[in-house]
């Protein structure tokens, strides 16, 4: 199989590599003299492309004509789809774990909001305590006057 370029960014290739230009046997055009270790490594890198090509193209990733972003926006839904799936495919079991999970952050939640209220409370109380402190000692020193 000999590829030759039909146009600047498409490829086609010929099937019969006798007709048409001459070729080595390795499917590459000889330039003139370009020397041996040239070529060999011309070919290898040359040979290894077409191959990794035509896998793509087998294989169906060859060049998509969807920009980046249509591409990020697609991965984007399949991750989100594939998290619900796994949403929806639990077991029994994992949905008592997540249940008894989601009971304790909620206690633990109001143990938080009780001792906070009972924070402001006891310093209300020192408030007030205070505030009777000085009232009472304004009622006395009124008094002794």
């Amino acid at each position: 199989m000999d590829v030759q370029p039909a146009s600047r960014n498409r490829m086609t290739i010929n099937p019969h590599p006798q007709h048409g230009n001459h070729t080595r046997d390795n499917g590459v055009k000889a330039e003139a003299s370009p020397g041996p270790s040239n070529l060999v490594r011309t070919s290898r890198t040359h040979n290894e492309l077409h191959k990794e090509l035509l896998l793509a193209h087998k294989k169906g990733l060859a060049l998509s004509s969807r920009s980046e972003l249509q591409q990020a926006l697609e991965r984007r839904k399949r991750v989100q789809s594939d998290r619900e799936e796994e949403g929806q495919s639990r077991t029994p079991l994992e949905d008592v774990l997540l249940r008894r999970q989601q009971k304790q952050h909620e206690k633990e939640k109001e143990e938080g909001e009780k001792v906070q209220e009972e924070a402001q409370l006891m310093e209300f109380v020192r408030v007030r305590q205070n505030l009777r402190k000085i009232h009472s000692a304004i009622q006395n020193k009124a008094a002794h006057s």
